[in-house]
C-alpha cells in the first residue's frame, strides 16, 4: 500500500476508529500510521482487546513491512521512544525465527549478533561435540520420558497433587522464553511482587502517621497507602509501588503527569535477591523517587501481566528498569527538544531503560545517576510545561466558573427584582380591582337603596293621602271596637290616632311609618320640588320596626310578608307576632282598653340604616367635589 493510500485510509476513519487505532498502537508498540495496524484491527472488527490478544497469544498476524534484514532500522526505531502499551508486537514467523529464543524484537537479535556471537565462536570446538553427545543421550532421554509418562499416569489415577508430578516433566533447555506460570489478576500479581520484596529484604511497607499497617490496603489511585516522611525516614525502605495492572499505572502516570518507573525481575534469576536488597530499597534511590514523585510499578516475569510488559518493552536481561513519561506527539525527529516542543496531544513514550550486564551492572548508584542525567533533563521541562498548562487551564476554568456564577447571581437578583416589581404591580392591580369592585357594589347598593327610599317615600305620600281620605279621616272614638293608639316617636313626640276595630294592624304600622319619616320626607320635598312617583302595584312596604305595648309588653302582630327580617330579634314570640293571617285592631288590642300606648322597637336599627344611607350620599357628594377640584 502506498503512502497516499495509507493517508487516504487514515483520513476515512471516524473518531472511535482513530481512538481504537491509537490504543492498539500504544499497546502493541506499533506505528499508528502503518497499514499493518489497520489490517489487524479491521480483521478483529475494530475490537482492540481481540486484536491485542491475537498479537500477544501468537495468532496468525500480517507480516510487518520490514523483515529480518532490516533489524538495524528496527533497533533505531526503538531508540526513538515509540508509544507504549502492555502487549507484545506481532511478529511474522520469519522474524520469530531470526530472533534468538524468542526473547524480544530485532534489537535483541542485534545484541546477540554483536555481543554474544563473538564470544561463542571461541567455544566452537566444544560445541562441535554437541551433536554426537545428543545422539548418544537419545536412548536415555527416551527412557526418561517413558518413565515420566508412567509416573504422571499413576499420579492422575490416584489423584495425587499436580505439583508432585510437575518436576517429572522434562524441560527443553534450548527453548525460548517460557510463558508465564501464573494467571492471577494484575493487582494480585503486583501485591505478590511487593510481598516478595518484603520477604527478601526483611523490611515492611511504611505505615501511616497513625501507625496503622497498610500492607494490603491500596488507595483510590492504586498506590499503597503509606506515609511519605521525606527527611524523617532514613535507611533502606520499600518504595511506594503502584498496586494494579501496568495499563492502570500507565494511565495514572499519564493523568498525573508523572514519570513511570517499570521494574521487571524474576525469582529464578541469580541477581534477583541482590537487586531487591541493594537497589530497590536503597535510601538514595527512594529519596530521589519521593522527591521527583516517580510512580513505580514492578512485576515478576513469571506473571502474565509482567511477562506481557516485558515483551512490549523488549527486555534483554534481568533485572530490568524502564522509564516512561509524557512526550510531545508526532515523529521523534520533529520534537527533539521537549522544552520547546508543542504540548498539544502528548503521548506516553519510553524515555530510557536499564538492564544488568557484566560490563554495566545495575546498582543503586548507576540507577540514581541515570535518572539524574538521562531521565530528568529530558522529562522535567516538558512535564513542567504540561503542569503549568493544566494549572493555567484550571485557573481559567475556575475564573470562568466564577464569572458564570457571578453572572448567574446577578441574573438571579435581577430576576428577583423584576418578580418583586411584578408582584407589587399585580398586588396593586388586584387591590385596585377590588377597590373598584367594592365601590361598584357600594354604588349599586346605594342606588338600590336610593331607589328603595324613593319608592318608600312615594308609598308614604300615597299612604298619607289614603289615611286622610279614608272614611273622612280617622275613625270616631265612639264607634264600637274603635281603639285610640298613642305612639311615642324617637324624637320624643307623641302622636295619636283612632283606628276602627275591623282595621288590620298593618294600618297601625303604616300610620306609624308615615309619622316616623314625616320630617325626612319634608326635607326631601324641600330639596326636590318634583313629587315622588307613586308606588307600583306590586310594591310591598316592609317595616323595619315593631310596635309593642308598654305594660304588659305585647308585640302587635304583623303579617310576615310585611315584616323586615331585621326585626326578628325584637320579639321572642316571633312566630306569634308574625303570621300570614291578617289580625284586626280589635283582636290585637282586646282587653287593653280604649286607649293604647305603644312604643316603637327597632328605632336604633332604623336610625343606623338611615345614617348609613346619608353617609353614602355625603361620601358620593365628597367624591364628586374632589373630582371637580381635580378637573379644575
Amino acid at each position: 500500500m502506498s503512502l497516499s493510500d495509507e493517508e487516504a485510509l487514515l483520513g476515512s476513519l471516524n473518531a472511535s476508529q482513530r481512538n481504537s487505532l491509537e490504543t492498539f498502537a500504544a499497546v502493541t508498540n506499533r506505528d499508528p500510521h502503518s497499514a499493518d495496524s489497520l489490517r489487524v484491527l479491521q480483521e478483529a472488527g475494530w475490537d482492540v482487546q481481540a486484536a491485542i490478544s491475537r498479537v500477544y497469544d501468537g495468532a496468525p498476524a500480517y507480516p510487518p513491512p520490514q523483515d529480518t534484514e532490516e533489524a538495524d532500522d528496527d533497533d533505531n526505531h526503538h531508540d526513538h521512544n515509540p508509544p507504549l502499551l502492555s502487549a507484545p508486537r506481532a511478529r511474522s514467523p520469519r522474524r520469530r525465527a531470526a530472533q534468538t529464543g524468542g526473547l524480544g524484537t530485532g534489537a535483541i537479535g542485534l545484541y546477540y549478533l554483536r555481543q554474544v556471537l563473538p564470544k561463542l565462536t571461541k567455544l566452537a570446538p566444544v560445541q562441535a561435540l554437541a551433536l554426537p553427545l545428543a545422539i548418544l543421550a537419545y536412548p536415555a532421554t527416551l527412557l526418561y520420558n517413558l518413565g515420566a509418562a508412567i509416573v504422571v499416569f499413576l499420579a492422575r489415577l490416584f489423584r495425587l497433587r499436580p505439583s508432585s508430578t510437575a518436576s517429572f516433566r522434562p524441560r527443553n533447555p534450548f527453548a525460548g522464553a517460557a510463558r508465564p506460570r501464573t494467571t492471577v489478576s494484575p493487582a494480585a500479581a503486583a501485591e505478590n511482587f511487593v510481598r516478595n520484596v518484603e520477604q527478601v529484604t526483611a523490611l515492611s511497607r511504611r505505615q501511616s502517621a497513625t501507625g496503622s499497617a497498610s500492607a494490603a490496603a491500596s488507595s483510590s489511585s492504586g498506590l499503597t497507602s503509606r506515609h511519605r516522611a521525606r527527611g524523617g525516614t532514613t535507611g533502606p525502605r520499600i518504595p511506594d509501588f503502584y498496586i494494579g495492572s501496568y495499563d492502570e499505572a500507565l494511565r495514572f502516570a499519564r493523568d498525573e503527569m508523572r514519570i513511570l518507573m517499570v521494574v521487571l525481575t524474576s525469582e529464578e534469576h541469580e541477581r534477583d535477591e541482590r537487586f531487591k536488597r541493594e537497589v530497590l530499597v536503597s535510601e538514595v534511590v527512594n529519596d530521589l523517587v519521593d522527591e521527583e514523585r516517580i510512580v513505580i510499578w514492578g512485576g515478576d516475569v513469571s506473571d502474565r501481566d509482567a511477562y506481557q510488559v516485558g515483551q512490549t518493552l523488549s527486555y534483554i536481561s534481568l533485572p530490568f528498569v524502564a522509564f516512561i513519561a509524557l512526550q510531545p506527539s508526532g515523529p521523534p525527529g520533529l520534537a527533539s527538544n521537549p522544552a520547546t516542543a508543542p504540548i498539544t496531544s502528548p503521548r506516553m513514550r519510553l524515555i530510557s531503560r536499564l538492564e544488568h550486564s557484566p560490563t554495566s551492572p545495575l546498582t543503586s548508584t548507576t540507577l540514581h545517576a541515570h535518572v539524574q542525567t538521562a531521565v530528568l533533563p529530558r522529562v522535567k521541562p516538558f512535564l513542567a510545561r504540561l503542569v503549568a498548562q493544566r494549572a493555567q487551564r484550571e485557573a481559567d476554568r475556575r475564573a470562568r466558573e466564577d464569572a458564570e456564577r457571578r453572572v448567574a447571581e446577578n441574573a438571579r437578583r435581577d430576576e428577583e427584582k423584576v418578580l418583586a416589581v411584578r408582584r407589587r404591580e399585580e398586588e396593586r392591580q388586584r387591590a385596585e380591582r377590588a377597590r373598584l369592585e367594592r365601590e361598584e357594589r357600594e354604588r349599586v347598593q346605594r342606588i338600590e337603596k336610593e331607589r328603595e327610599a324613593e319608592r318608600a317615600r312615594g308609598w308614604r305620600e300615597h299612604k298619607r293621602r289614603e289615611l286622610l281620605l279614608a272614611s273622612g279621616g280617622e275613625a270616631s272614638p265612639a264607634e264600637e271596637g274603635a281603639v285610640r293608639v298613642a305612639v311615642r316617636l324617637g324624637n320624643g313626640q307623641r302622636v295619636m290616632r283612632t283606628f276602627a276595630g275591623d282595621a288590620p294592624t298593618e294600618e297601625v304600622y303604616a300610620w306609624t311609618e308615615c309619622e316616623l319619616e314625616r320630617d325626612a320626607d319634608l326635607a326631601a320635598r324641600a330639596v326636590s320640588s318634583a313629587p315622588p312617583p307613586p308606588p307600583s302595584a306590586d310594591y310591598v312596604q316592609r317595616y323595619h320596626f315593631r310596635l309593642a305595648t308598654t305594660f304588659p309588653r305585647q308585640v302587635i302582630p304583623l303579617p310576615s310578608h310585611l315584616a323586615s327580617p331585621s326585626t326578628t330579634h325584637l320579639n321572642k314570640d316571633g312566630d306569634e307576632a308574625r303570621s300570614d293571617e291578617t289580625v284586626t285592631v280589635a283582636e290585637a288590642f282586646r282587653g287593653l282598653g280604649k286607649t293604647v300606648n305603644l312604643v316603637v322597637d327597632g328605632l336604633e336599627t332604623r336610625r343606623r340604616m338611615s345614617m348609613t344611607s346619608r353617609e353614602g350620599e355625603e361620601s358620593e357628594e365628597e367624591e364628586e367635589e374632589e373630582e371637580e377640584e381635580e378637573e379644575e
